[in-house]
């Protein structure tokens, strides 16, 4: 029989009043953001901070240089025999909060350290991790992985400082010959980020309540099953969206939770 500890005991209470009471922000100024940003989309780095940037975003305010373009190579069929027992390894890449010189498209010299990832053929996924709201794997990661057969997602994080939660549920009704759905403008944005910059998806981290007057299980299934609709069937990357939920909600909603957990498991790679 597994007992509690402590610490389990209290994390949700820890948690509300984390929630209640956050600590104070020292993180950059959204002008400072815009700065840095700048400076990075020159070494070809994309990423989001706000929910506004992701809304706003379109194709054309992009930099080729921002972009991959090797595309998913195949990798040799394997044998029966081989594939007994095998085992699909995702690796997520959370290194000191990447988007470093080193993986500049711009050939920046460098004279520390880097991080090098080996042995390629046993990796089928591979995640870049970083504390932005939406992160888009560089160009020189995406490049070198789909070269060697391995399928590649950005992140979407919703970390317990990230403002404006509500808004990955916000949608509309759509009506169509085929009938009614729910139409949300994140998950559209996106898959459209994914598309447009060369990447097979996204991992979907979120690590903070959504507000009671705006949590549905229902809708948050629905967000999912758009981006998973919108990155494309045809696409052998689909299949490579990861749905990692962590969620601290009260009793009161464990049952949704459950269910969404049961549906994620049919959803994940």
């Amino acid at each position: 029989m597994n007992i509690l500890g402590w610490k389990d005991a209290l994390r949700p209470i820890r948690d509300g009043l984390r929630d209640c009471f956050p600590p104070p922000d020292h993180s950059p100024t959204p002008e400072e953001r815009r700065k840095q940003q700048l400076l990075d989309s020159l070494k070809g780095f994309t990423y989001f901070d706000y929910f506004d940037q992701i809304e706003r975003w379109t194709a054309e305010s992009s930099d080729p240089l921002q972009r991959a373009n090797t595309p998913l190579l195949p990798r040799a069929q394997s044998t029966e025999k081989d594939t007994q027992g095998k085992a699909n390894v995702l690796l997520c890449h959370d290194f000191s909060g990447n988007y470093h010189d080193y993986e500049s498209c711009q050939g920046i010299g460098i004279d520390t350290e880097i991080y090098c990832c080996e042995y390629l053929q046993f990796v089928s996924t591979f995640i870049y991790f970083s504390h932005k709201l939406a992160c888009v794997p560089p160009p020189s990661w995406t490049n070198t992985l789909h070269r060697n057969g391995v399928k590649v997602l950005g992140t979407f994080i919703v970390e317990p400082g990230t403002k404006e939660t509500e808004r990955i549920l916000n949608n509309s009704a759509v009506v169509n010959p085929e009938g009614s759905h729910l139409h949300f403008p994140v998950a559209s944005k996106l898959a459209k980020i994914a598309h447009h910059y060369g990447f097979d998806g996204w991992l979907i981290n979120i690590e903070k309540p959504f507000p009671k007057e705006s949590w549905d299980v229902y809708l948050l299934l629905c967000f999912l099953k758009q981006l998973k609709s919108e990155l494309g069937s045809e696409s052998k990357a689909v299949w490579s969206v990861v749905f990692k939920l962590l969620f601290y909600f009260y009793p009161a909603i464990q049952k949704q939770l459950i269910q969404c957990i049961f549906y994620l498991f049919n959803l994940s790679i």
